[in-house]
């Protein structure tokens, strides 16, 4: 069987603790005189019989699944609640009564341990492990979750909103594949799991939502105001993004469009930004096309992004991905207003910047965007838009949409 067997099995010490110390103190408590001898005698049985049928029932199981278990480690033991287990050298037989016996093991018993076994968010097994179908994996249902193995990803435990969305898709052969990582936290008091293939968010206010990457795109731009004496406007946007480690910091440049006027809007369709929806921070640079090349802007603009996401790499250290969202979620506030002053520093005055800010868009934002119908404003299809650029004189908006890639 793929799923390796563990030599030695530990025991769940303070959950069994815990269980043991609970029924006998209900015993022990009616001793110092809350019933009488005979009643206190009657539940001492009763709990001598339950027993001796827990022991019946998993001697009956290790006989069923052969010589696997190995040989016993101790005697059978109480666990949480109203359940009991017995230790063998290559795994752990569970009961809690009524329903049958279930044996765990290997790579799947150590990640159920580590989650605190039946005294833990799972609760007790309710299936032996069992391939997946095509034999890729393998699996135990437990009262609360599952756990789920294959060669390439390990067992992890998926649980609760998460492990229904992902059940509803179709389980491991769904497009999301196998579970990577374990439930974890996740920006805005959300959760996450992570997948071959994808992910499934959750949060408070929202269902478990799965998702891949996402795309950023800039749709347009809309002139609120032009520049006054000079005819009409030849604008073009700059745009420039910092996100979670390790997309590298980049900026892109729209083309120039002419003969704009006050009330034009000139959609448009770039892709800016592909990734994990970890949070971005996302600037916009407005200029006005005199004589000077635009893409000698979009090289300062890249400078200044990338001087700005170095910070967000050297605090992400070693992590990547949503590992690195919680540390990320802590400076993008700051991280806003230094791609813009950064960028700013390095522009001259060739081409007439009509304005600059940030956007920053949070991984709940993302998540929850790329499902969300886009907007219309006069033909421009999208998600966000940027606060009024403006020098006084010409003022625009600049628009974006967000997609699963």
């Amino acid at each position: 069987m793929p799923n390796a067997a563990l030599k030695s099995v530990p025991l769940p010490k303070t959950s069994i603790s815990n269980a043991k110390d609970t029924r006998t103190a209900s015993v022990l408590g009616d001793l110092l005189g809350r019933e009488s001898h005979t009643s206190v005698n009657d539940k001492f049985t009763g709990m001598i019989s339950e027993l001796a049928k827990a022991k019946a029932a998993i001697e009956k199981k290790r006989v069923e699944i052969g010589g696997a278990a190995g040989q016993s480690v101790g005697g059978v033991e109480y666990g949480a609640g109203d359940g009991y287990f017995q230790r063998y050298q290559n795994g752990i037989i569970y009961l809690l009564p009524p329903a049958a016996p279930c044996w765990v093991h290997g790579a799947i018993l150590g990640e159920y341990l580590s989650k605190g076994g039946e005294g833990g968010i799972l609760g007790y097994p309710t299936t032996d492990e069992q391939g997946t179908i095509g034999g890729t994996g393998r699996f135990n249902h437990f009262e609360r979750g599952s756990i789920f193995w294959s060669y390439s990803t390990g067992a992890h435990e998926v649980h609760g909103a998460i492990r229904d969305r992902w059940a509803s898709l179709g389980w491991e052969r769904s497009w999301l594949g196998f579970p990577k990582s374990p439930e974890k936290e996740f920006s805005e008091d959300g959760r996450i799991s992570e997948f071959e293939h994808g992910n499934v968010f959750w949060w408070p206010d929202t269902a478990a939502i799965d998702l891949g990457d996402v795309k950023v795109r800039y749709r347009g731009l809309y002139c609120f105001g032009e520049q006054s004496g000079v005819g009409a406007d030849s604008p073009y946007a700059i745009l420039g993004f910092a996100s979670v480690p390790p997309v590298m910091p980049s900026a892109v440049r729209s083309q120039i469009q002419d003969d704009v006027d006050s009330g034009d809007s000139r959609p448009d369709l770039i892709e800016i930004y592909r990734g994990i929806p970890g949070g971005i921070a996302l600037g916009a640079w407005v200029f006005e096309h005199d004589h000077d090349n635009p893409d000698e802007y979009l090289e300062l603009v890249k400078q200044g992004v990338a001087l700005a996401g170095k910070g967000v790499s050297e605090l992400a250290g070693v992590l990547f991905g949503a590992d690195a969202v919680p540390i990320c979620q802590g400076i993008w506030g700051a991280l806003a207003p230094t791609i813009t002053s950064t960028v700013n520093d390095l522009l001259g005055t060739g081409d007439d910047l009509i304005g600059s800010s940030t956007n920053m868009l949070t991984p709940k934002q993302m998540v929850t965007l790329a499902g969300t119908p886009r907007k219309n404003f006069w033909g421009i299809e999208y998600h966000c838009e940027s606060e009024l650029l403006s020098d006084g004189d010409a003022s625009y908006k600049v628009y974006f949409d967000i997609e699963r890639a």
